[in-house]
């Protein structure tokens, strides 16, 4: 017995004591805060609803954040080794009985800290899932989140060290988790040298951000900039693009957010997806897949939310770089590594999926962006070439790359022009809306001066000769001003501002007809109309009505009226 042991260590213990139970506590504390700010969110989405619906929002949310915190909870509360490995197998606080070492077949580290082991199948422990957590008697799971990650690495090469050893013994050779690591750890190298520094997606998200920081610097909110300060910005809409001839929005827009939080959600999910296409395709070709994507988003966008509201942000971009590593994955998928791909494509799964989901349900996202630019990232992903096919030299990638760009592009410019007539002019509602407050003070400064000159009348201090003159002085220039103001300005008449460049222009008219005719019969005007007092009377009364319209419109107009900007959401949300 004495002998075997410097030969295999199987009969030295090794223990490895938790050294993350603070943090650990920590993270619980924060789930349970951070669920119950996540379920005031949900509750106050579904505010309209009643209160059972509320509430069921609001425990949707929490319930999984308190229940991971109480499992945390428990795991840092256990006493002793986390991982024990000696003459009987391995066990630890979290995994009784021991695994013994002759009924180990294999162990995998997860990302994550959780450690998987794979143990000889038999009677009393099936290679079956069973019971509602579809546990498997023999891959018990050991979760290592307590350890740092370096002891999390000691704890698996110890195991394998030990492991392989007996694996010889028995003729078995090495476990297979082992050559898929190598195998692993091989492709990222080679990956590593081919594409040393991911320069272009450091480009973009600091181009990104940059643009922020000017919107910022500029005066816009940090937080929540409005939807024209975003427009003035270049914020993407069906109308400056098609009516206007703004083709340039396309790209702009997705340089834009609605905000810091809009922001970091998308450079996260851009993060890590991004710096693996980099690797995987090249700075240039990502580059191709990045700018391509963002217009193909843009241009879906027109068909459906920049239709009624100006849309910003990059995650059509970033749901293209997801949908080219996705589609450029499987293409390559003879070289790489089964795990790699494994991963690879249970998350980007998963998150693509999530992602589209939410935003199909929630009014405020630009899901056609999403769509738009996953479906123009898939394409680019299938039709490009990977440095690491040996079969395709440097010439043979970039006429591959020229002919993708192409086809993308003739595809984005086809999506703009058969783009449907758009139902909001935001170019000339935001004029509007910008020259309406001082055409509104001018207005009621020049009206308060007529009433007070019919007061005068009233009173007898002066006669009907003169009340016309003044009344001529006091509204006459400033309701021609306004006319010639708003007179260029096309604004839908069923939107509210609309309907107050309309109601203005129809007083102004108003009004300079009552005075030309109460002007032609004190000058007894031998054209005058022989109904002239009837046609003074209705235009009294339409007077009246139209100034009680618009006192009506101008409040609502007070209101927040404008059309909302859409984020694209984050692709991650992340």
């Amino acid at each position: 017995m004495q002998q075997d042991a410097p030969d295999t260590g199987l009969f030295t213990p090794l223990e490895f004591a938790p050294t993350r139970q603070r943090q650990n506590l920590a993270l619980a504390v924060l789930l349970v805060l951070g669920g119950l700010g996540l379920a005031w969110a949900a509750a106050g989405q579904v505010r309209a609803a009643g209160w059972v619906w509320r509430l069921a929002a609001a425990a949707a949310v929490l319930l999984p954040c308190v229940l991971l915190a109480r499992v945390l909870w428990r795991h840092a509360g256990r006493r002793g080794p986390v991982l024990r490995l000696d003459a009987r197998g391995i066990s630890g606080a979290l995994l009784q009985p021991p695994v013994p070492w002759d009924a180990l077949e294999d162990a995998q580290l997860e990302r994550g800290g959780v450690l998987r082991l794979q143990r000889r199948a038999d009677a009393e422990h099936p290679d079956q899932p069973s019971g509602w957590l579809r546990r498997n008697p023999a891959r018990p799971r050991v979760s290592l989140h307590l350890l740092s990650l370096r002891q999390q690495d000691i704890a698996y090469d110890a195991i394998h060290a030990r492991l392989d050893v007996l694996r010889q013994r028995a003729g078995t050779g090495e476990a297979a988790s082992r050559r898929a690591a190598r195998a692993e750890e091989a492709f990222e190298t080679h990956l590593d040298a081919l594409v040393p520094t991911p320069w272009a997606l450091y480009t973009v998200v600091a181009a990104n951000v940059l643009v922020w920081a000017m919107n910022w610097a500029a005066g816009l909110s940090p937080v929540r900039p409005l939807s024209p300060e975003l427009f003035a910005w270049g914020a993407n809409a069906a109308s400056a693009v098609v009516l206007d001839g703004q083709w340039w929005r396309l790209l702009t827009a997705t340089f834009l957010h609605g905000g810091i939080v809009h922001l970091t959600f998308n450079m996260l999910g851009l993060w890590e997806a991004g710096k693996q296409l980099c690797r995987l395709l090249g700075n240039g070709q990502f580059a191709l897949v990045y700018g391509a994507s963002a217009l193909a988003g843009s241009a879906a966008s027109l068909h459906y939310a920049a239709q009624n509201s100006v849309s910003v942000g990059a995650s059509g971009a970033v749901f293209g770089v997801l949908g080219a590593l996705l589609t450029a994955s499987w293409h390559y998928r003879h070289l790489v590594p089964a795990t790699n791909l494994r991963r690879l494509w249970t998350g980007l799964g998963f998150f693509v999926g999530y992602s589209l989901l939410h935003g199909f349900t929630q009014e405020n996202v630009d899901n056609a962006a999403h769509v738009g630019g996953l479906a123009c990232g898939m394409l680019l992903g299938l039709l490009l070439l990977a440095p690491i096919d040996r079969l395709a030299d440097g010439a043979r990638r970039r006429t591959r790359a020229a002919a993708a760009g192409g086809l993308a592009l003739a595809a984005i410019g086809y999506g703009v022009l058969a783009t449907p007539i758009p139902t909001v002019w935001h170019g000339q509602l935001y004029a509007a809306q910008e020259v309406l407050p001082d055409i509104g003070r001018r207005f009621d400064q020049a009206f308060r001066q007529l009433a007070l000159e019919g007061q005068r009348l009233q009173r007898g201090e002066i006669r009907q000769p003169a009340f016309l003159e003044n009344a001529e002085r006091a509204v006459a220039p400033v309701c021609t001003t306004i006319v010639e103001e708003l007179a260029p300005l096309r604004v839908p008449q069923w939107d509210q501002t609309g309907q107050l460049v309309q109601m203005y222009q129809q007083i102004c008219a108003i009004t300079a007809r009552s005075l030309a005719l109460e002007q032609a019969i004190v000058r007894r005007d031998p054209n005058l109309p022989a109904d002239a007092q009837a046609q003074l009377a209705r235009l009294s009364g339409e007077m009246q009505l139209r100034m009680r319209q618009l006192a009506e419109a101008s409040r609502r107009a007070a209101l927040p009226t404008r059309p909302q900007r859409i984020p694209r959401a984050p692709a991650s949300q992340p």
